[in-house]
């Protein structure tokens, strides 16, 4: 089974995994974990995305998974899928379809994942140029928020206590979630093509500033004490801003939002029936019709406030455990065995 990616496809590819569903939900916890802060906080630990992505660019050709391994990862993956679609399905009931049944909307969203599986693999791969756009429009209309800006609410600096820096570190592993797909499809790109150096910079550059401007967007618009009653704050701002030519923006960005998890959670799924058929000789489309089955099935056990926020949890200590652990400890024993 052989893809390929050019390096702008791999960005994108990347960019999209590592936005989805989160982008819209890690502010909040994280500017509560921060304060005034959070800015400036996650400045200095992009820094340790840069790291990671520089080491994993050196070490991915050690990176081979095993058949545990991959089943594993496999499934990491798959909880991943059902995390974003509990979240994607608990808020658009929140916010634009609170009388449709949750099963229909989750049965869409991975119906259209299931049909992306079933086509060929550029299909899944090259999914990300929808979202260009869109991700466009995103930017344009927080911006438009700006005469509602208090500039000053970006201070305080440096009044973060110790507690603070620990929950902090653990609630930005938000953007991080995705993080090493790297490892996993980093051999695919063209040989004529590297992402050594200046490719990686810029990759980093491009992840760094759309989350930096969502953290500031979010700091410059709330009094920091209103944090804890509002749940999703982009979703707030967008829907205080007055244009003509639709009702409710919030509505509007909703559906894109939607259309960018849906996105994301195809090419997690993707890339977890793309790690098991490299390791096992299985039919594909009653892998991909089983994998999806289960996709359906499990989030409708937590589609609930406290079901949705413990899923959340345990994804964040889940991602510390395959996007740094395990992948060290793969490329270390594979580069033992090497010598």
């Amino acid at each position: 089974m052989n893809i390929s990616f050019t390096r702008v496809q791999f960005m994108l590819f990347m960019f999209v995994a590592q936005t989805g569903s989160v982008f819209i939900l890690f502010q909040r916890p994280f500017i509560v974990a921060a304060g005034r802060d959070a800015w400036l906080f996650f400045i200095v630990i992009s820094l340790f995305h840069l790291g990671v992505l520089l080491l994993f660019e050196r070490y991915y050709p050690s990176f081979q998974l095993t058949k545990t391994m991959s089943v594993l990862y496999a499934l990491y993956w798959l909880f991943v899928g059902v995390t974003s679609v509990s979240y994607v399905d608990y808020t658009l009931a929140e916010w634009a379809f609170p009388k449709t049944p949750q099963f229909i909307v989750v049965l869409l969203m991975i119906s259209i994942s299931l049909y992306c599986n079933f086509c060929r693999d550029e299909v899944a791969i090259n999914l990300g140029v929808f979202l260009i756009p869109l991700i466009a429009l995103f930017i344009l209309f927080l911006s438009m928020a700006y005469n509602d800006f208090e500039w000053t609410y970006l201070f305080p600096i440096g009044t973060m206590t110790k507690e603070a820096v620990a929950q902090s570190l653990l609630k930005v592993q938000y953007p991080f979630i995705g993080v090493e797909l790297y490892l996993i499809f980093r051999r695919y790109i063209r040989q004529d093509e590297s992402m050594k150096g200046l490719p990686i910079f810029i990759y980093h550059l491009i992840w760094t500033s759309f989350f930096l401007f969502t953290i500031m967007i979010t700091l410059l618009f709330f009094p920091l004490d209103k944090f804890e009653a509002i749940t999703e704050p982009i979703m707030y701002i967008l829907k205080s801003q007055q244009v003509t030519f639709v009702e409710r923006l919030d509505l509007f960005f909703i559906y894109i939002w939607m259309v960018w998890s849906v996105i994301t959670i195809t090419l997690f799924s993707f890339t977890a029936l793309f790690t098991i058929r490299q390791h096992f000789q299985v039919n594909p489309k009653k892998l991909n019709l089983a994998f999806h089955t289960l996709l359906f099935l499990l989030p409708l056990f937590g589609l609930t406030k406290n079901g949705v926020e413990n899923l959340h949890v345990s994804l964040l200590y889940t991602h510390l455990l395959f996007a740094y652990i395990l992948p060290f400890i793969v490329i270390f024993k594979n580069r033992r065995m090497q010598q």
